[in-house]
């Protein structure tokens, strides 16, 4: 049984509201751990919400439940009766079926919610910069540390209690490529030895860093070997690097982000690549950004890069990096390499 709730939009969601009356449409329903936050914001029990919907006129209804008794709780709640209704991404036919013979018509909005997670408001950047410091932060405690034989769970406890020294406070793991990893709230690591939970000499060492500054999330990786590399690691590395390079390059003003995703399987194409953007505004990593999509880069945006290639039988080569877009293009706030590091 979904039970919902209503409240008044506060002042920081006034330009969402602007961007999709602009577009036509009369509310946003928010289905993203990310989205859901940021539209709520630090309303108690706001992470039992299942759907969150944001009206144009400043309701925000939130609703429990299975999501589409959650999705058409929340519009009876807000009094939306018909008219377009953007989502986040298309919605199983279950919840879009909610509103047959409403007059309400769910259309994908993709972009619409993308841009809004990675456009700063004046004053946020700091924020973004701190939390990456913080990230990096993390990445010493791991590096500083490392060495054959060491059981994961105790580079876990190093990074953790770095980083809440530094002020960190509760992260979570990525959503996405979670399987196999361990860890805590702070930092998700892979390519330990699964059957001892001990670090190895030939397997690459990844780990994705993700602590929490007020609000405000830091995002990086990095991914070390315990030995000199050999051929096949070398070479994902290097390719790694390269193409992450030629990512932040394509990130400039007026250029659609996508012209990243480009610049990077122009460089890696072949060798088991991948990459994605995400926005870092509501508190976590958004959705990535859709390749199709036509967003384009602008000064003041923050996002998280993240690049990985594989290496075959042995895991990959994983970086991350929170950019801030300026008129000159992507500044790396964290400042962790984004290469392969070898230590030996």
């Amino acid at each position: 049984m979904a039970t919902a709730a209503t409240h008044q939009a506060t002042a920081a969601l006034d330009r969402l509201r602007g961007r999709l009356d602009k577009a036509g449409f009369g509310a946003l329903l928010l289905t993203s751990r990310t989205g859901r936050r940021y539209a709520l914001g630090p309303v108690p029990g706001s992470a039992d919400a299942t759907a969150v919907l944001l009206t144009t006129d400043g309701t925000v209804a939130s609703a429990t439940g299975d999501l589409a008794a959650a999705t058409a709780a929340a519009l009876r709640a807000a009094g939306i009766a018909g008219g377009m209704v953007a989502t986040e991404a298309d919605l199983p036919p279950d919840v879009l079926g909610q509103t047959d013979g409403t007059g309400v018509r769910l259309r994908p909005a993709a972009d619409l919610v993308f841009a809004e997670l990675a456009c700063c408001e004046p004053g946020e950047q700091p924020a973004f910069a701190a939390a990456a410091e913080l990230a990096a932060v993390g990445y010493t405690a791991v590096m500083d540390h490392l060495r054959v034989g060491m059981d994961v769970r105790e580079l876990s406890g190093n990074v953790d209690r770095s980083v809440r020294r530094a002020g960190g406070l509760l992260g979570w793991y990525d959503p996405y490529d979670a399987d196999g990893a361990a860890g805590t709230d702070l930092v998700t690591v892979r390519g330990h030895d699964p059957a001892t939970a001990r670090l190895t000499a030939t397997v690459p060492l990844r780990y994705v860093l993700h602590p929490l500054l007020d609000g405000t999330a830091g995002y990086a990786a990095a991914t070390a070997v315990l030995s000199k590399a050999d051929g096949p690691l070398r070479t994902a590395g290097d390719v790694c690097a390269a193409a992450t390079a030629a990512l932040l390059a394509a990130l400039r003003p007026g250029a659609r982000l996508t012209d990243g995703y480009a610049a990077f399987e122009r460089e890696a194409g072949g060798h088991g690549a991948a990459c994605r953007l995400v926005a870092l505004r509501g508190g976590g990593a958004s959705a990535p950004l859709p390749p199709d999509s036509a967003v384009v880069a602008e000064p003041g945006m923050v996002l998280g890069v993240r690049t990985g290639v594989q290496v075959p039988g042995r895991g990959a080569v994983e970086l991350a990096e929170t950019v801030a877009l300026t008129a000159e293009g992507a500044e790396p706030q964290a400042g962790t390499p984004l290469r392969l590091v070898e230590l030996y």
